[in-house]
């Protein structure tokens, strides 16, 4: 009897790669059958290449950048990355506080089944409603004025509630952060209910830890998101000032999942979450 084959899972950058050169030949008016057609690939080809689930030759990344009309700065951009060792280790560099526009950001955000995120400090950025992702934004240096609002409307743009993503959709924050969260009550009113709404909603799950709970027993100190799919490798991505790490060796991935066990043995229960945060709403009312 024959062995069944282990299907291939493509890794993040390989993804981040394909959904790059998918958006460029879009750009370029070029259907995927153009492509294949101009450079003699099959069209089978072209489709794994753009979803991450083909290895390819050295050179065939600039070949096709080259025919689907990349500007200089993208081929010099994307033929680097896909120079970049695939060891399971990606490092991003992006604007204090704000990873949202990178690419491979919006690949795992939008093309995950489901999304895991622990926050120990604050509300996870899929969580944020407008005036909180302003204040953040605004302390992180960006200053009230077009730049603000395109990074706000591309932050609420990414959250899972617009996404039509299958979920399911896993929250954990720490209690004690959800009073320091904004120093305007309206905010934090807002934010609070926008959290008990969301708690409502089918493949959605915010689970606070108790005060009691810290970060040292969890042996986790900065908040992570583990994102899967079925076609895809896992990845853990831990977000820093400036840079995003992301994650994906099997030794990283099972660290990061028994430690989400453990947070989530710690965890208040879905209803508990939901009265503890009703009994915030009532003693916020404005």
């Amino acid at each position: 009897m024959k062995s069944k084959k282990t299907p291939q899972l493509s890794t993040a950058k390989q993804r981040e790669l394909g959904v790059e050169l998918r958006r460029i030949r879009m750009r370029a008016g070029y259907l995927a059958t153009d492509m294949s057609r101009m450079l003699g690939w099959p069209a089978s080809t072209i489709s794994r290449l753009e979803s991450g689930l083909r290895t390819y030759q050295a050179g065939d990344i600039a070949i096709y950048l080259a025919r689907a009309k990349a500007t200089p700065r993208e081929l010099d951009d994307l033929v680097a990355l896909d120079r970049l060792p695939d060891n399971g280790y990606q490092v991003r560099s992006h604007p204090t506080g704000f990873p949202d526009d990178l690419p491979l950001m919006k690949v795992l955000d939008s093309g995950s089944q489901s999304i895991t995120t622990y926050d120990p400090v604050g509300i996870p950025r899929q969580l944020q409603i407008e005036p909180y992702v302003r204040e953040l934004l605004n302390k992180s240096g960006i200053e009230d004025g077009p730049a603000l609002d395109t990074a706000v409307c591309t932050r609420l743009a990414n959250q899972p509630t617009s996404l039509r993503s299958a979920g399911p959709f896993t929250f954990y924050l720490q209690e004690t952060s959800l009073f320091e969260c904004s120093k305007r009550r309206t905010v934090l009113h807002e934010q609070i209910l926008y959290l008990l709404i969301t708690s409502s909603l089918p493949r959605y799950r915010i689970s606070l830890l108790p005060a009691e709970s810290t970060a040292s027993e969890l042996e986790i100190e900065t908040g992570f998101t583990l994102y899967r799919h079925d076609q895809h490798l896992p990845v853990v991505h831990h977000r820093q000032p400036t840079a995003s790490l992301f994650l994906e060796n099997e030794n990283d991935i099972t660290f990061y999942e028994s430690a989400l066990k453990r947070i989530a043995d710690q965890a208040l229960t879905w209803q508990q979450t939901r009265d503890w945060l009703t009994r915030l709403l009532s003693q916020l009312r404005i």
